[in-house]
């Protein structure tokens, strides 16, 4: 008996389209909380949190949409595979916001105890979400337009996110913590620092597995 493929093409562009929404609300969020980072404004872990609340409700309907197509459609091999990196980049998204309110939850905890953050550590943490949105921009392209994930570009994005990582990580180790707002303000922004960065590899692993999705075949991105 043939696969039964009735209805999967508008589903599969219903979830491509519901995916690029998804990504385009973790973007804004995250930039927020970036914005706040470098402004010393607590004020957007309110927003945070309800754009948290609601990325768990987006992620569960998302989850029960695909379910629903390995359920009613018989997807080949490759539509298996498809499916099962939106089922992951579901969670990635959901990642990324859980980040953004972890980054926003930390900038209210640093405006608490400093005046201004030292640009030897804002400027690295700024660079590393701009390398971060490229990558996202590209994930939304390849997985909404089924296009190629261009490996040199993102190879190149990631090490861009590691050289900026590793400059802030060296900023860290030579400022005092006077210079940020004490030790626990410290702790804040190296945690800015890791979640920013943790944020750039879960997305750098999805386009890995969009790669195998579309050539059953791995690549190296990391």
């Amino acid at each position: 008996m043939p696969p039964i493929r009735t209805g999967l093409d508008e589903r599969m562009k219903s979830i491509q389209q519901e995916l690029k929404e998804y990504f385009e609300e973790a973007q804004h969020v995250y930039a927020d909380a970036i914005g706040a980072f470098t402004k010393l404004d607590s004020q957007v872990y309110s927003e945070a949190k309800a754009v948290r609340a609601k990325a768990r409700e987006v992620n569960w309907d998302l989850t029960n949409n695909l379910l629903l197509i390995l359920s009613l459609n018989q997807p080949l091999m490759k539509d298996l595979r498809i499916v099962a990196t939106y089922l992951r980049a579901v969670d990635t998204v959901e990642r990324l916001v859980r980040h953004a309110r972890d980054i926003a939850r930390s900038d209210r905890s640093i405006d608490e105890n400093a005046d201004e953050l030292p640009d030897e550590i804002v400027q690295p943490v700024c660079d590393m979400h701009r390398s971060l949105n490229a990558l996202i921009d590209i994930t939304v392209e390849c997985l909404t337009n089924g296009s190629e994930v261009p490996g040199d570009e993102v190879r190149a994005l990631w090490s861009a996110v590691k050289a900026s990582h590793a400059e802030a990580v060296t900023a860290l180790s030579v400022l005092k913590s006077d210079a940020m707002g004490g030790k626990h303000a410290r702790l804040e922004v190296v945690n800015i620092v890791n979640r920013v960065d943790r944020s750039a590899y879960n997305i750098v692993r999805l386009n890995g597995m969009w790669h195998h999705a579309l050539n059953n075949e791995n690549i190296i991105l990391d």
